[in-house]
């Protein structure tokens, strides 16, 4: 009997047959398990329906003679909207999908297997390819199950292939042209690109193999395992970064690193695990190559020691190199960093970056003492500037009519807790004692437009001494600083509602001293800083006032380079900024003297009986401090290529400080304040310390 299916269907049950039947567009012939058709004529656009328990056979819309029987499905055409299930323990051999959907639960792909124009090909359980399974055309979905074999998979045309949920082992998948996109799938192969493709990694997809050329991008959860027996070099043009990438040993005996070249590297937070051997003093590391291109953003290096962990060489020269920059390359500072503590014998190995864009692990017990005791010399200075800048707080006698002069005297201690040491970046551990004498006078009191202006000069001598300590809490040396220094400030006060603001400008000529028990090593530079503070004062009574305020400082230094007895010191400019919050509770007298009230005659006038008759004002100011932006280079070494090492410790963190002080008017025109205050490090490698200070203050 004949059919003509044209918008049509015809549906073969099993145990029926039918025979020469033509399916043309917008016809289906559905042939179930058990049922057979056979002189079928496909047309363009004819739909069929079929596993492979049914039997099949005819012509396909090409001419192209097709069958499906006894467990074998032979040149099968699946146009948009057929269907084929190969069941477990059959063949499909030369299959190609066009749009349709094949579903294998099982079986074997023999031949070349097509997959064009948003074709699906569906897995479940384990189906076997031994010979090759094409995308040539459009996109293409390969979903779920198993895909095994010593076959391969060929990607070409400018669409995308993506690969979802799927275990996927294949002897190589060729990427041609267009996207690969693995996603949620455990993929064992190397994927052989040409240049221009592009690989994607999502989802909680892991990819173990080489990937020669193409465009990577591995997303947060993504993994790409390299091992080091993989048949090519891993080469990369642009990596784009958020995933974990490592290299993992598949040898056994002798330790043979493995290579991954990129050309560009965007680290987005993700991970490379690089397996070294700090008991080789050669060949004894994985490296990532950086050709021609650069590394930017933030990538982590976990370091796996593939060696004996209680036996450890110190390195010499730049030290092991685990990134290296060929052909120009370029690394930005901060590219990469350190994710773990690497461990061998008695040295820990830390990651350093070096002027030739490359980077490289050192032992940090090669670290003279001589190496903290300099990188504290710009801690030091900067700290000392900072203090003597001081704020509003540390100024009295600002209010009133007349000009003043002010004398200040104030000394203090001063140090900076063990935050992991110079070899993880921080500022080493310090304690000292300082002090200074400043003179300072106004220059100008006006009023302006409804505000009160005040101007003035300052100019001070100072002294500072502070003990070093070396990574392992061993005593480096003392840093001695003799500081001189001129500033100017100008306040502004509204009149009405009492909002005032302060600018401070400082410079600081430092005389610095570094001795160790091998060295004596001295510096001369400059620090400069600027200061704007401003605050609001409120009556909560007639006698007691809240102010807060609100501090910002930025300041420098700038240090001579010199030489010790081992080679060169070096110094970067040093910068950091501060921002002081906090309030100041006292209480809020006018100060007025009065009329004198002694019974000396000569003081009749202009003193009192009394001290308890002595206008006196009293405060107390609590603070959060915060630096940020810290920097400050210090670089040592020798004329021997590749000896000099470049540290930078941070002086970021934040601390907590209170001051509290007293202020009494002793005569119509003099006026005496002491001070004092601590100041507590809670985060990072900011100050902490102790200070007092006495200020006498002169009206005229």
């Amino acid at each position: 009997m004949s059919y003509w299916e044209n918008g049509g269907r015809l549906d073969v049950l099993s145990g029926h047959t039918a025979t020469n039947t033509r399916v043309d567009d917008g016809g289906t012939l559905d042939v179930r398990n058990g049922g057979a058709a056979t002189t079928v004529s496909m047309g363009n656009g004819g739909v069929l329906l079929a596993d492979s328990g049914a039997a099949v056979s005819g012509t396909r819309s090409d001419g192209t003679a097709f069958r499906i029987g006894g467990g074998q499905a032979d040149a099968l055409m699946l146009e948009k909207g057929s269907s084929f299930t190969l069941n477990a323990g059959d063949t499909a051999t030369d299959t190609t999908v066009n749009g349709g959907l094949f579903t294998a639960r099982g079986g074997s792909l023999a031949g070349t297997t097509t997959l064009n124009n948003g074709a699906t090909l569906t897995l479940s359980g384990k189906t076997v390819n031994n010979d090759t399974l094409t995308i040539r055309e459009g996109d293409a979905l390969l979903q779920g199950g198993a895909l095994t074999g010593n076959g391969r998979v060929e990607k070409s045309g400018s669409g995308t292939l993506t690969v979802s949920n799927t275990t996927l082992t294949q002897k190589t998948v060729n990427l041609n042209e267009g996207t690969l996109t693995l996603n949620d799938s455990t993929v064992t192969t190397d994927v052989i690109a040409q240049r221009g493709t592009a690989l994607k990694l999502t989802g909680s997809t892991v990819l173990n193999g080489a990937i020669d050329p193409t465009n990577v991008t591995l997303t947060s959860g993504a993994t790409w395992n390299i091992p080091d027996n993989a048949t090519v070099q891993s080469v990369v043009d642009d990596l784009s970064h958020a995933g974990q990438i490592h290299f993992t040993s598949t040898r056994t005996g002798k330790f043979v690193p493995a290579t991954l070249q990129v050309k560009n590297l965007n680290g987005q937070n993700g991970t490379i695990s690089l397996r070294v051997r700090p008991d080789m003093a050669q060949n004894n590391a994985d490296r990532l190559v950086i050709d021609g291109g650069r590394a930017t953003g933030k990538t982590i290096l976990n370091l796996v020691n593939a060696g004996n962990s209680g036996t450890g060489l110190a390195t010499t020269g730049k030290g092991i190199q685990v990134v290296e920059a060929i052909n120009g390359a370029t690394t930005e500072e901060g590219a990469f960093v350190q994710g773990n503590m690497l461990q061998a014998g008695a040295f820990n190995y830390t990651l350093n970056r070096d002027s030739d864009e490359s980077w490289y692990l050192r032992s940090e017990e090669r670290y003279r003492a001589e190496v903290p005791l300099y990188a504290s010399m710009l801690t030091q200075a900067m700290d000392y500037d900072r203090i003597l800048a001081g704020s509003r707080s540390h100024q009295t006698g600002v209010n009133g009519e007349n000009n003043s002069v002010r004398l200040s005297i104030q000394g203090g201690h001063l140090g900076h807790d063990n935050n992991g040491g110079i070899a993880r970046g921080a500022t080493p551990e310090s304690s000292g004692s300082y002090g200074f004498v400043r003179l300072e006078g106004d220059l100008l009191r006006t009023e302006v437009a409804g505000m009160s202006l005040t101007t003035g000069v300052y100019g001070a001598a100072g002294h500072s001494s502070v003990d070093v300590k070396d990574d392992d809490g061993s005593r480096a040396g003392t840093v001695r600083d003799d500081a001189g220094s001129l500033g100017g400030y100008m306040n502004l006060t509204h009149t009405s509602s009492g909002l005032w603001a302060d600018i401070v400008a400082q410079g600081t000529r430092h005389s610095m001293k570094a001795s160790s028990g091998n060295n004596d090593f001295r510096a001369r530079g400059w620090g400069w800083l600027g200061s704007l503070e401003t605050g609001l004062p409120f009556s909560i009574t007639d006698n007691l006032m809240l102010e807060p305020r609100l501090q910002y400082t930025w300041q420098g230094l700038s240090l001579d380079d010199g030489k010790d007895n081992a080679g060169y010191v070096k110094f970067g400019h040093g910068s950091a900024q501060h921002v002081r919050a906090g309030f100041r509770l006292g209480s809020h007298n006018d100060m007025t003297f009065g009329e004198g009230t002694s019974s000396r005659a000569p003081l009749r006038d202009s003193a009192k009986h009394s001290v308890r008759e002595l206008p006196v004002n009293w405060w107390v100011q609590p603070s959060v401090i915060r630096t940020f932006s810290s920097r400050g280079d210090m670089r040592v070494g020798t004329s021997t290529a590749g000896s000099g090492m470049t540290f930078s410790p941070s002086q970021n963190g934040t601390s907590l400080d209170l001051q509290a002080g007293l202020e009494a008017r002793v005569r119509e025109n003099i006026t005496l304040g002491v001070q004092a205050g601590y100041a507590h490090s809670v985060s990072g490698s900011s100050a902490e310390g102790y200070n007092s200070q006495a200020t006498l203050n002169v009206t005229f």
